[in-house]
Parts: C-alpha cells; structure tokens; sequence
C-alpha cells in the first residue's frame, strides 16, 4: 500500500486539532473516510498512531516520532507548491520564531529596525511559540533564527545563551511591598499569586523562588506571562518573572528584584542544518543583543563571542 501525502496531512491535522471531526472537515472529507484513512495508514507502516482506549485522541510513541517526520514531510510538500509564487518574489524572506514573553519590549524593536534597514529587499515572518509546544510547532512553522527562554531540549537546534536574566517579582503599586527595593521569599510568602500553568516549563525552573504555597493562595494559573502581568495589574495577586519580561509591566505596577542569585537563560536558536547564517539573521541576533544591553543586562561571553563571530562573518 503506497502512503500518500492526502493521508500524510490528515494525519497531522488530526494531531494538530486533536479531532478526527475537526480534522476531516479542514481536509474536505467525511468522518468515516478520514476514520479509514487514519486506520490504512497505520495498517501501512506497521504500528499504532493513537492510543485508543481513552475517547480523546492521544498519540503513541510511535506516532510521536511518526509525526515529527510526517509534519517536516507536509511543509516539504507544502514548500514545493508555493515554490513557483516564492521564486517570483521580490523580497526575501527573514522568519523568525519568538518566545512570546520577551516579544514586546526586546525582539520587536529589534526586528523594526532590521526592517527599516531592508524595507525593499526583504519581509519578516515572526511566529509566537509557547515554550510547551515548540517540538511540534518548530515543525510547522520553521524559521531562520529564534530568540527566548528555550528551556528544553531540542537537538535538531543549535543555541547561545546572550544573556542569563535575574527575576522580579512584579506587584500592584499599591500593594505594601511596591515601596521596598528589594525582596526575599519571606516578604512575599503570605501574597496570593498568579502562577504559569504547571505544564510550563518556566514553572517549574523558578520553583525555588516561590513560597511553600496553600491551595487558598493561588489565584490563577495561566499560560502567557503577559496574560500574568495583566491580572497583576488588576489586583488580584503578584507574579514573578524574568528581569526582561517585566519590563513591560504598566505604571500600575511595580517590578521588584528579588534577593536571589538564581537567573534564567535567554537564547537565540536556530536550525543545526542551516550551514551559515545569512546577513539578515546576523543582523537580527546582533540588534537583539542591543537591546538586551539596552535594557540593562549584561551580554554572556559566549554571546560576546558569537556577535564577534558575526561581525567576521560581514
């Protein structure tokens, strides 16, 4: 039996969506076609795809690996369709992929720039990725260059650590603890908190830093650090993140450091595959190293060492 691409595709959208429904509609088919579908595929590669004896969709380990080359093989695909519409193009293309927390006040004003530098010879693709998600999405949004907190492992990803950032703990401004410059965990035990949710990564690396917490503390749990910031504002509990996440918190709050040595690592990332980096990526790593200097915080040496390493490369 010769695997096809239609399959291939709704395979991953099955992945994506989480719904054989949802999945069949975006590829045009009925539930029971894609049901077969599904079902020929696995017969054709010898092993299940989905764990079934729950109702809800969950992929095998096999089918885990399966769809790492399965999703690399439908942007292949997808790739060659458009390659007659790209060649025509007259701008290139720069894409980038962002951790969502650092997007407003470091990348943004970096990529600005680069594009005010190449406005008529070039475009930008940036993508938000949730630092959970990345070993699918990296897949089906790829990109150039990357920049964030990349906590976990990924050795198909090549990254420098520019920079490795101490923590806040960010509170309304009238809260008591607004008027002090600096905090211990003891200052801050008794507060209710706004806490990322457990599957985040960044949850559990700042662990140590937060109170042995009651149930009856815990105000929120959520995915976004911005979404975070804004119920801080709101008054309903206090956050802590990394020295350049909160930089953008309003006027209505107040970023307090806390007495700790314990940083968390920004990244830039990109593709082990890509055999050199172009003038535009380049460029990019270098402003976002401005402005991470900009904002106050020390570049690494191994990220002095890679913008000397670029800078060659010009």
């Amino acid at each position: 039996m010769e695997l096809k691409a239609k399959s291939i595709k709704l395979f991953c959208s099955v992945v994506e969506t989480g719904s054989l429904l949802s999945a069949a509609n975006l590829n045009a088919m009925s539930t029971p076609a894609a049901s077969r579908a599904i079902g020929q595929l696995e017969e054709r590669i010898g092993y299940r795809l989905f764990d079934r004896s729950s109702k809800t969709l969950t992929l095998t380990d096999e089918g885990r690996a399966f769809y790492r080359v399965a999703k690399e093989s439908v942007q292949a695909w997808k790739i060659l369709e458009e390659f007659p519409e790209k060649s025509r193009a007259k701008k290139k293309e720069l894409r980038i992929a962002v951790l969502a927390r650092h997007c407003s006040d470091v990348i943004i004003p970096s990529v600005v720039r680069i594009l005010k530098k190449h406005e008529r010879t070039m475009q930008v693709t940036m993508d938000m990725h949730q630092s959970r998600d990345i070993h699918y999405s990296k897949y089906s949004h790829p990109f150039d260059v990357g920049f964030g907190t990349l906590l976990s492992n990924h050795d198909d990803l090549q990254k420098v650590a520019l920079a490795h950032l101490r923590f806040r703990l960010v509170v309304p401004i009238t809260n008591p603890l607004a008027a002090l410059d600096s905090v211990t965990v003891n200052d801050y035990k008794n507060e209710n908190f706004i806490l990322l949710a457990a599957d985040k990564l960044e949850r559990d690396y700042v662990a140590g830093l937060h109170p042995e917490l009651r149930p009856d503390q815990v105000s929120a749990e959520l995915s976004s650090t911005q979404v975070a910031l804004r119920f801080v504002k709101r008054g309903v509990g206090v956050h802590i993140t990394d020295e350049l996440a909160a930089k953008s918190v309003s006027d209505d709050c107040k970023a307090i450091p806390l007495k700790s040595s314990f940083t968390i690592p920004f990244f830039v990332f990109w593709p082990t595959n890509k055999k050199e980096l172009d003038i535009e990526t380049r460029e990019c790593i270098q402003e976002v190293a401005h402005s991470i200097e900009a904002a106050g915080v020390e570049i690494t040496p191994e990220g002095r060492a890679l913008y000397a390493e670029l800078e060659k490369g010009k």
